[in-house]
């Protein structure tokens, strides 16, 4: 039996819910209860706070906030097979 795939257009729908309330700027307070939402802890986040830094330090800082969103698409994904 195959694996369910992930439920992206779901995932994408949460992502859109979450903009359509806090606008394209949201709070901090507001970023990290998304990232709760997906079961990010400090840890998770201080690892992807260097990871992001190193893709900065490495003349990719265009490309962080699309790292990060694919991390969060991808972990709203994997909820709905887990």
């Amino acid at each position: 039996m195959h694996p369910a795939p992930p439920d992206l257009t779901s995932a994408f729908d949460r992502i859109d819910d979450f903009l359509a309330v806090q606008g394209p700027a949201p709070a901090r307070d507001a970023v990290l209860a998304l990232e709760a939402a997906v079961g990010l802890d400090d840890a998770s986040r201080a690892l992807i706070r260097s990871r992001v830094t190193a893709l900065a330090d490495a003349g990719h800082a265009p490309a962080a906030g699309s790292v990060v969103l694919g991390i969060l698409v991808g972990l709203f994904a994997a909820e709905a097979i887990a």
